[in-house]
């Protein structure tokens, strides 16, 4: 009991001790608040700092967030901007395309007036044929093969012995070894050797043995090609009759015979003398060929394949323009580079062009074919006169009270 009371006391008195010392104004609570106060106001000041500062940077970065939109806005604005101007170019640039695809004019479009020109060489081709048949007028400049064309028919061993001595103009390297030095054959020709007897002097034109093709045909090839018409289709079979001989009956049978005989001949020759015509140099060609050659393709193949007649005459053929109309279409590399570089109206126009000389061509086809079927019926009928004449002849002399003739 007495231990417990001993350390009580000391507690009592420090208490009281503590009490005495503190100033009679002085109060705990004042002094703690004030500390408080200092501290708050402190922390109040450092959050408005903050908050002033983070108000500071949200705005900045609201207002960097706005420039940044108004950049972009601006960028996306340009980007449409830029793409309307390039829409509106490539517009413009369509149509000035479409535009010069429609109304420009190529470079071949000159050639084109060749093409219209066809009919006219196509005409007087025509009319040269009518001047080549014997008499007709046309210009032979070997005298001696126009005496043999033009002249009345003689007898078959007259008109042998003179294609005998017209061959010796053109005797060839067989023709020599067989009878060389002879009247016949003096010399192997240089120039047109076997020219009235090779079938080729039609179709190409006459020339030393590996010429090449002549599409128009100079004069002394002309002159050749008539004589291996005469030679081949007109040969004589029989004198013409004089103006007595005419008068008496047996002469006139002679001569209506002669006459039938002489239409079937005219037919037979036709098809080479219609070639002949058409080798011949027409003057109608020099203008449209003047035009042709103003476009590069044309003038190109031109040089590549027109003939040395053709370019010391500055004329063509009938044959030979036809042959450039197709073949600068078709042969011509140059023309390959004018189609390729033709569009819309203009490749339009081509191929209805290449479709019109198309159907020129199967007129042409139709027109030969035509021919050839009425020769053909002609033989036939030749054919059905050699087999029936004598079946009929004989019946004509068993038919009883037949009247003599």
């Amino acid at each position: 009991m007495k231990t417990i009371k001993l350390r009580r006391a000391p507690c009592a008195l420090f208490l009281a001790g503590m009490i005495a010392n503190t100033p009679a104004s002085a109060s705990g609570y004042p002094v703690f608040d004030a500390a408080v106060l200092a501290a708050v106001n402190l922390v109040n000041s450092s959050v408005i700092a903050l908050n002033t500062s983070v108000s500071n940077l949200l705005y900045n970065i609201g207002m960097g967030i706005n420039q940044n939109g108004q950049k972009v806005a601006s960028t996306i604005e340009a980007a449409s901007k830029s793409q309307r101007d390039f829409d509106t170019v490539q517009q413009t640039n369509r149509r000035l395309e479409d535009a010069r695809q429609r109304y420009d004019i190529p470079s071949s479009i000159c050639a084109e007036s060749a093409s219209g020109g066809a009919a006219r060489v196509a005409e007087f081709a025509a009319a040269t044929r009518g001047g080549i048949r014997p008499g007709g007028g046309g210009a032979i400049g070997n005298y001696q093969i126009a005496q043999a064309v033009n002249t009345p028919p003689v007898a078959q061993g007259v008109d042998a012995s003179r294609a005998a001595r017209i061959h010796a103009q053109f005797c060839d390297a067989d023709d020599h070894a067989a009878y060389g030095g002879s009247q016949s054959c003096p010399s192997i020709s240089a120039s047109m050797p076997g020219a009235d007897k090779r079938f080729d002097t039609i179709q190409m034109g006459a020339g030393p043995n590996g010429k090449k093709q002549d599409l128009t045909y100079s004069q002394q090839q002309i002159d050749a090609a008539r004589m291996y018409v005469q030679n081949t289709t007109r040969r004589s079979i029989g004198p013409q009759l004089r103006k007595l001989e005419a008068d008496t009956a047996a002469g006139a049978q002679y001569i209506g015979l002669m006459n039938q005989y002489n239409a079937i001949t005219s037919a037979a020759a036709d098809p080479q003398e219609q070639r002949i015509a058409d080798s011949q140099p027409s003057p109608v060609t020099k203008e449209l060929l003047s035009e042709a050659l103003t476009s590069p393709a044309a003038r190109s193949y031109y040089a590549l394949i027109a003939s040395a007649n053709a370019k010391a005459s500055g004329t063509m053929s009938a044959r030979e323009f036809e042959a450039f109309e197709v073949g600068r279409r078709y042969a011509n590399t140059a023309y390959q580079q004018d189609l390729q570089a033709m569009a819309g109206d203009n490749l339009v126009r081509e191929l209805i062009r290449v479709n019109s000389l198309n159907s020129w061509l199967m007129l042409s086809m139709k027109n030969e074919l035509q021919k050839a079927n009425m020769i053909n019926g002609m033989a036939l009928s030749s054919q059905a006169r050699q087999e029936f004449e004598p079946i009929l002849a004989l019946k004509y002399r068993s038919v009883p009270g037949r009247v003599t003739q």
